[in-house]
């Protein structure tokens, strides 16, 4: 599977208002989804201007699970921006946690759904990921992620660490990345 997973912290807390609002205007002229994150689990608090579909995200990777780092309530906190470029494809996350780390967390919810839905956290539930891992579906979204996680990286997140299962992001070759991608999916119409 072809991935692109990514750390880091920004530069400064100070740029991270800019971020938001330089993405936020970015998304709105792309026409791109996006969710301003200020998640505050101390007071369980949560604000966003825009949710995706649940059909949006994937399912969490059995690899992962060595990888999380459980922390308690008022420990947790998230502020950033996450960006759909494409319909069906995992949103790209710039959020961060409290000491300006890039972070996502999961946590489960209860949904009523068709009335107003609830949202039951229990402090267990937490799941801290040390970096950010998504699936870009095709080699279009794809290249357009490593353009932002550049522009980042020079702008936000100098210490922004990139791997990407596709080598595209340190060859820069796009008729390999094409290829990349058409093998994946010739790979899974003949094991279906």
């Amino acid at each position: 599977m072809i991935y692109i997973k990514y750390s880091g912290a920004i530069n400064s807390k100070d740029l991270l208002k800019p971020m938001k609002e330089e993405f936020q205007d970015i998304c709105e002229i792309s026409e791109w989804e996006f969710e301003i994150v200020n998640e505050d689990f101390n007071s369980l608090t949560a604000k966003a201007k825009k949710e995706f579909s649940k059909s949006d995200f994937f399912e969490l990777d059995e690899d992962l699970e060595n990888e999380i780092t459980h922390f308690k309530g008022p420990d947790v906190y998230l502020e950033g921006i996450s960006i759909g470029i494409s319909k069906g494809v995992e949103p790209l996350k710039f959020t961060f946690d409290k000491n300006g780390q890039i972070a996502a967390i999961s946590f489960y919810t209860t949904d009523t759904i068709g009335i107003n839905s609830k949202i039951t956290v229990k402090k267990y539930e937490f799941m801290y990921f040390p970096y950010i891992k998504i699936y870009t579906g095709n080699y279009e979204t794809h290249i357009k992620m490593i353009k932002i996680l550049d522009y980042v990286k020079k702008k936000y997140i100098k210490n922004l660490e990139v791997i990407d299962t596709s080598f595209f992001w340190d060859n820069r070759d796009e008729e390999a990345l094409i290829l990349k991608f058409w093998k994946e999916r010739k790979n899974k119409q003949i094991t279906r």
